[in-house]
């Protein structure tokens, strides 16, 4: 039987005060990992470690896109260790798309062998940048939980301080499942629970991206919400932050459903549904498909 340690209120509230003497300190009150975007982090003071992060959004509207610049935000340019399970593609592929995030080339000229000289040059200089990088990348797709504990067991406490999945729907439930098998809400709510014991028990933060349903209602066009991804599986309950991706491109929608009603073009929404450090909202954030999220 395991000993269960207990704490005095005393030595809480000590803690407590740190806690609020370091936010006082820290201008930015960003007390988690910087996601790189400083109007989403303004919001969540960042992903913490212990915490399990979920990304939705319908297919299509640059889930992998987000991923990859959170990566190159994260990791690249914030030298933030992270271990990526990359279910979705292959390291090759997902290459072509950090490269072009980096350069601005686009994926043809990238995998048709299309360079110029100068594009040449410029790639050869990114890919050394990229070799200075902590990121690690497990490119086989359909892990189970216990495929990717057992990663995180056989590597050092301290390799990675994130770890990305790409995506929930790609997560196997035992090793004997095929690509293509489809989960059920109970699966993948168990699936979710179990992320969040892993988060939990290495103290890290764990990022894994989903794909929500498209609403057909009347109403479709509109923001997704909490409520959607409940009805959709209960993978919500485990979650300490919940982000939602929207773009009114994506819906051929020209101007914002705001006062203002500005230009959507090039622009994409990042709404934090669920958030249980702080409060909810949106971030407004620029989006062009070989530069990605910026």
């Amino acid at each position: 039987m395991d000993f269960i340690e207990f704490k005095a209120l005393s030595e809480l509230a000590y803690d407590f005060k740190e806690r609020l003497n370091s936010l006082t300190k820290n201008e930015k009150q960003i007390t988690g990992i910087s996601s790189g975007f400083d109007k989403l982090d303004v919001i969540t003071k960042g992903f913490h470690p212990s915490n399990l992060i979920l990304i939705g959004g319908v297919k299509g509207i640059g889930k992998t896109e987000f991923a990859v610049s959170l990566i190159r935000k994260m990791t690249i340019e914030n030298q933030c260790p992270t271990a990526f399970f990359c279910l979705e593609m292959t390291n090759q592929q997902f290459m072509v798309r950090m490269i072009k995030q980096q350069t601005n080339i686009s994926n043809e000229k990238l995998q048709l062998d299309m360079l110029n000289e100068n594009e040449i040059e410029l790639v050869s200089k990114k890919i050394e940048e990229l070799k200075q990088s902590p990121l690690y990348i497990a490119d086989y797709p359909f892990r189970t939980i216990s495929e990717i504990e057992e990663a995180l067991e056989c590597n050092p406490s301290n390799f990675a301080e994130i770890i990305m999945i790409d995506s929930l729907q790609l997560i196997a439930k035992n090793k004997n499942d095929k690509v293509g098998t489809v989960l059920n809400k109970k699966e993948l709510a168990k699936i979710t629970y179990r992320l969040k014991e892993l988060a939990t028990k290495f103290n890290i933060a764990i990022l894994v991206f989903f794909e929500t349903q498209e609403n057909y209602r009347k109403h479709y066009k509109r923001r997704p919400c909490l409520s959607e991804v409940r009805r959709q599986a209960p993978i919500d309950t485990f979650a300490d932050l919940i982000l939602l991706l929207y773009r009114p491109e994506y819906y051929k929608i020209d101007e914002w459903d705001d006062d203002e009603g500005l230009p959507t073009a090039g622009e994409a929404e990042i709404i934090v549904a669920k958030n249980n450090l702080g409060s909810l909202g949106s971030a407004r954030v620029k989006f062009e498909r070989t530069k990605g999220f910026f």
